[in-house]
């Protein structure tokens, strides 16, 4: 079925792989099967009606037999459908969830959600419950209408001929559908945004008196999404009340061609028993048209947020890792922040580097930069010799570690926290945690640290949460440790613990902080606001403390 919308954009991952090759090939057998059983019908039905009393048990029998068989592989049926569908699903909200959190290019938190659910939906609807149906659903039909020529061929005339004429509905809706489908979707992405940063703005925005605004747009937005819902309600009934109507006007020509060729009785009761076993399929295809045109509404967003993840990931090189040399030099060369070229940096190990800029974004950018976050800086960036920008994060995590103010922490233990960067790592994280001054709170609660962390590092508190991320980005000490104003929110006494935890730290540390000489009284400034043509480079000779 042709892409009823026109221009698609690129595909997504290959169905027919692995494991689903053979899963597709289990629900053409599972069709064959159901045809197979078809057939016991067909030969059973005519020797159950003109069999003795005596030999009429032996066919009921072999016909309830048959029955429970055809149901049973429908069960079959139904769950290698779905394991078709999630195991493709499942491929592309990785994918997906990769390329989001790859680049930090992606949408709002609201439309990264519907994608990976209402369009994640409508791919698995098509591979579950489009193809699968297809999968088993033709080869049973194929197999029934062979059968029907063999008792007669007027009656494989009387039921192709609704099913081919379902199709060319099915084909006149097809466009309608697609479009249908579309508006939905928008409209649900929309709506899902808006929910989303309403929600994150709620403080704000009941200080400034706009619940009732926020809640008039909340409602004209669902709005939509119910009108347009409404709408491809339409289209799908009537795909799936021609569905309806082709199985039925199957049974009625059998039973018109039964009469009007004189048919034995026998034949057109086993002939209206076999266009039953085919309803249930025949109804199946009135929704394929459905989820295929909503599958294709979803691929046009999917398909190119898949192709970022692909890109990044060949933008990440496949450079051997030569080695960390602890402590090690840090360079930045051919700096740009903004189309701006500015100066960039030799360190020695053990420097102390404080950024200082014409404005915050431009230290941002910077930091960002080292840390490996999409940022608007370009620069190589080389440490212990081996440029980053060549590393896969897997690599890179070795290199750099980074803690920010207002990060957030993921759902996990605190020990998976402070292990994140580096999770083969089996060095213990209490020296870490202690170093931070987390030790005892952490061992005060009652899985120590296996007490998972929910949404954004609860139950700890923000300060504890600073601390927490300081601790994961000095573990195993990395030769580049970049901080960004994390000190605003370490709480009482965080600064001089910072200043203790910096004081020995044996690789370059890189921050930007409204306290330098609290935390590092004896640093290097790398003065970003100079924009000469070609910068001179911030060197920084070897630390020494005081």
């Amino acid at each position: 079925m042709s892409d009823a919308g026109g221009s698609a954009p690129a595909s997504l991952p290959r169905l027919l792989t692995g494991d689903r090759k053979t899963l597709l090939g289990a629900l053409v057998g599972a069709g064959l099967g159901q045809a197979a059983l078809a057939g016991v019908t067909a030969v059973s039905m005519p020797r159950l009606l003109d069999a003795a009393p005596g030999e009429r048990w032996s066919w009921f029998g072999v016909l309830l037999l048959s029955a429970l068989c055809m149901g049973g592989v429908r069960v079959v049926e139904w769950v290698l459908a779905e394991k078709l569908g999630q195991d493709y699903v499942h491929e592309i909200r990785v994918g997906l969830l990769a390329a989001e959190l790859s680049d930090g290019r992606g949408p709002s938190l609201g439309t990264t959600i519907a994608r990976t659910t209402n369009d994640l939906t409508a791919v698995r609807n098509w591979v579950a419950w489009g193809i699968g149906p297809m999968a088993g659903g033709v080869p049973l039909i194929a197999g029934v209408l062979v059968l029907l020529l063999t008792l007669h061929p007027a009656l494989a005339v009387a039921v192709a001929a609704p099913v081919v004429l379902l199709g060319v509905v099915f084909g006149l809706l097809a466009r309608t559908a697609f479009a249908r489908a579309r508006t939905v979707r928008t409209a649900r992405g929309r709506l899902a945004s808006q929910v989303s940063d309403a929600v994150a703005a709620g403080s704000a925005i009941r200080a400034s008196g706009g619940v009732h605004r926020e809640l008039k747009r909340l409602h004209t937005l669902s709005g939509k999404v119910r009108a347009t819902a409404v709408r491809r309600a339409r289209v799908a009934g009537c795909l799936r009340g021609a569905a309806v109507s082709a199985a039925a006007v199957a049974t009625l020509g059998v039973v018109i061609v039964g009469s009007l060729y004189g048919l034995e009785h026998a034949v057109v009761a086993t002939t209206i028993t076999i266009v039953g076993v085919l309803a249930t399929p025949i109804h199946d295809l009135g929704r394929v048209v459905e989820y295929r045109q909503s599958f294709l509404a979803a691929r046009r967003i999917l398909a190119p947020a898949l192709a970022r993840s692909e890109t990044g990931s060949r933008r990440g090189g496949f450079a051997a890792d030569r080695g960390i040399r602890d402590p090690a030099e840090v360079h930045v060369h051919e700096l740009w922040v903004g189309g701006v070229r500015v100066p960039g940096l030799a360190a020695a190990p053990g420097a102390r580097v404080v950024l200082r800029g014409p404005d915050r974004e431009r230290s941002a950018a910077v930091l960002a930069l080292l840390a490996g976050i999409d940022t608007t800086a370009r620069a190589w960036v080389r440490v212990a010799g081996c440029d980053l920008g060549g590393l896969r994060p897997a690599r890179r995590r070795r290199y750099v570690g980074f803690a920010a103010r207002g990060l957030a922490l993921e759902r996990g233990t605190i020990a998976r926290a402070v292990r994140y960067r580096r999770p083969e790592s089996d060095h213990p994280v209490e020296p870490e945690l202690d170093a931070v001054g987390l030790g005892e709170r952490v061992r005060a609660l009652p899985d120590g640290v296996r007490t998972t962390l929910r949404r954004g590092g609860e139950p700890l508190s923000i300060p504890e949460r600073a601390r927490l991320q300081l601790a994961r980005a000095c573990y195993l000490r990395p030769p580049l440790l970049v901080l960004d104003h994390v000190d605003d929110e370490l709480g009482a006494g965080g600064t001089a613990m910072l200043r203790a935890l910096l004081a020995d730290y044996p690789g370059v540390v890189v921050l930007a902080t409204d306290a330098p000489e609290d935390i590092v009284p004896d640093h290097q400034v790398w003065d970003l606001s100079s924009t000469e043509h070609d910068p001179r480079r911030v060197a920084v000779a070897g630390f020494r403390r005081r």
